[in-house]
């Protein structure tokens, strides 16, 4: 484990052998931490995209953990390769009960943002999940089925492969500010590329959710984000599959024209906002 201010890094061993890197971000000056906020990121993304949100968030008394998802950030594996949905899933829910052994007495707040939260509903849909709060933050759910047809989708299931090809999306679809697209141009972690099979794998993870006949159960409490306009994202679509997989869930929006909210203007409302989902009683 190494450590830069409030940011350290700790490897876990995935079952297959496979090191996975857990970021966690938390008071740095023995302050109290009021509750615990497990992040999986985008597709494109890694968890040092969370390099402003980890301490802003331990500012407002919240610990922050978010896994590089295997094939991304400094994490091991095939670069932009995803084996399987059971791999990914099992990765994640060692990541979660990592965060749980820490503070077995803290509300725990699992946030999806874009592909994570598709890999959130498929574990929602799978159970067993011990949080208090789900958190679906423009959230990449049903999209395969919005974009392919039947038979398009059942081709993907098919790939096993690992040719790649290049992620067809813009760094101007992530934000509209020049110093985080400077970052971005500069990120030599960010994916430009996936494999075949983790095509199969985004489908596959929608389908453990997307064909949930009826709402689950009442659980935790399901919050939804949204932004004016996301360039990516069809949240239409997104909001109707939560809806089918939750029944209920609470909606905010925020003043952003673009698919990451933490690099929109809208940043520092979305952290307010976000500490007080994490901690309902501790005020923003």
């Amino acid at each position: 484990m190494y450590a830069k201010d409030i940011h350290l890094i700790s490897e876990l061993t995935a079952a297959d052998g496979t090191t996975l890197a857990l970021h966690r971000w938390a008071p740095d000056d023995g302050s109290p931490v009021h509750g615990v906020l497990f992040y999986v990121h985008g597709i494109q993304s890694h968890a040092n995209w969370l390099f402003e949100t980890g301490p802003e968030l331990a500012a407002r008394g919240v610990v922050s953990y978010a896994l590089d998802r295997r094939g991304s950030g400094v994490s091991g594996g095939v670069r932009g390769d995803l084996p399987s949905a059971d791999t990914v899933l099992a990765d994640y829910r060692q990541g979660l009960a990592t965060a749980r052994t820490a503070h077995p007495r803290l509300p725990l707040t699992l946030l999806g943002q874009s592909f994570g939260g598709s890999v959130v509903g498929a574990l929602a849909a799978a159970g067993g999940l011990d949080v208090a709060t789900l958190v679906y933050c423009t959230p990449a759910l049903g999209q395969q089925r919005a974009r392919l047809g039947p038979v398009e989708l059942a081709a993907v299931r098919r790939l096993s492969g690992r040719e790649r090809a290049p992620i067809a999306l813009e760094d101007e679809d992530y934000t509209g500010e020049p110093r985080y697209l400077e970052f971005m141009a500069n990120d030599r972690l960010m994916l430009r590329q996936i494999t075949d099979r983790t095509r199969a794998t985004m489908v596959a993870l929608e389908d453990a959710y997307a064909e949930t006949q009826v709402p689950l159960a009442p659980g935790p409490d399901v919050h939804f984000v949204r932004v004016e306009h996301d360039p990516i994202i069809d949240l239409d679509v997104s909001e109707a599959t939560l809806r089918a997989l939750h029944g209920d869930f609470t909606t905010t929006a925020f003043a952003a024209r673009h698919h990451y909210v933490e690099f929109s203007p809208a940043r520092r409302d979305y952290w307010d906002w976000l500490a007080g989902v994490v901690v309902p009683a501790v005020s923003a």
